[in-house]
């Protein structure tokens, strides 16, 4: 039987974007950072930076093997 509303690939779409989104946040923080004088926590930018990554990488191998 056939999924009638797709939450699998849903569900892919919707991780693929929230690790797009903790990747281009971060980064764009990190590339803020260097020309204003706030404090920015860098470890754990460079953390969430992986972890979206992780998650992004993850998602795109979970479409495709789909």
């Amino acid at each position: 039987m056939n999924d009638l509303f797709a939450l699998d690939l849903t569900i892919n779409l919707l991780l693929l974007g929230v690790g797009a989104a903790m990747v281009a946040g971060n980064l764009a923080a990190l590339f803020k950072n260097n020309s204003e004088d706030h404090k920015l926590y860098f470890s754990r930018t460079v953390f969430l930076t992986i972890i979206g990554t992780i998650i992004t990488i993850w998602s795109i191998a979970s479409i495709i093997k789909r």
